[in-house]
């Protein structure tokens, strides 16, 4: 088994989204094989994007990565799919009111690996609750800014493009409050979204990378809605 703490280093493809072709976004995922998917840890690691999806070169010589199920998806099927040595080994279903579900394989009956749940404060900020299957939830504080040029926080009330490039980060918490480690998004339309972060060991692979997933989602969202980029630029 590979050191928990193990540096990794990630690399990311597109995700299929035709409205927005340069705002891009990186997962952290730690492992990839499914009988380390309970166990493995993520540390800080950097990101960019390919033609075939989230691609993850995990560090120990195996490679991990989330994609798009396709457009044309059968009733049931997830809607992304994460593999590892080219191996499916876990499903992500996106459900009402963003709600991620992660399972461990392609069918809805597969078990559940965990829930990714999105919370907006004031309607607004963004915040990730990270539910472990069989284990306590993580809960993100709200991305606050690095800098005051870009606001105070991810949030849905940034209108230009200029306000949301920047550096953005979270505190993540455990249920009683305590810190249990952080994670960050730097957000460049031009150059692509990067994270960096350290995930408590309890976060498996697939469950990190449908956290990205829904910061990407969110950003793609807040982006769209820009007035200083054209429709046609999204």
């Amino acid at each position: 088994m590979r050191n928990p703490r193990e540096r990794i280093r990630v690399t990311a493809g597109p995700c299929a989204r035709p409205r927005r072709r340069t705002l891009v976004i990186g997962a952290v995922i730690a492992c990839g094989v499914a009988s380390l998917a309970r166990s493995a840890a993520a540390e800080t690691f950097s990101a960019r994007q390919t033609h075939r999806g989230f691609t993850i070169d995990q560090g120990d010589g195996t490679t991990g990565m989330l994609m798009p199920t396709g457009w044309l998806r059968r009733p049931g099927e997830p809607t992304f799919v994460y593999k590892a040595a080219g191996v499916t080994v876990a499903g992500v279903w996106s459900k009402g009111e963003d709600v991620q579900v992660v399972r461990s394989g392609t069918s809805e009956n597969a078990p559940e690996i965990g829930r990714i749940v999105p919370s907006w404060d004031d309607d607004e900020a963004l915040r990730l609750t990270i539910e472990p299957a069989g284990s306590a939830a993580i809960r993100t504080d709200v991305f606050a800014s690095a800098s005051g040029r870009h606001g105070p926080t991810l949030s849905r009330n940034i209108s230009t493009r200029a306000d949301l490039e920047g550096t953005y980060r979270a505190t993540l918490r455990s249920a009683g409050g305590g810190k249990t480690g952080w994670l960050s998004v730097e957000v460049d339309p031009e150059g692509g979204t990067r994270f960096a972060g350290d995930l408590p060991a309890k976060i498996p692979p697939a469950l990190a990378a449908a956290a990205a997933e829904a910061i990407d989602r969110e950003i793609d969202a807040i982006y769209a809605n820009v007035v200083d980029v054209g429709p046609l630029r999204r």
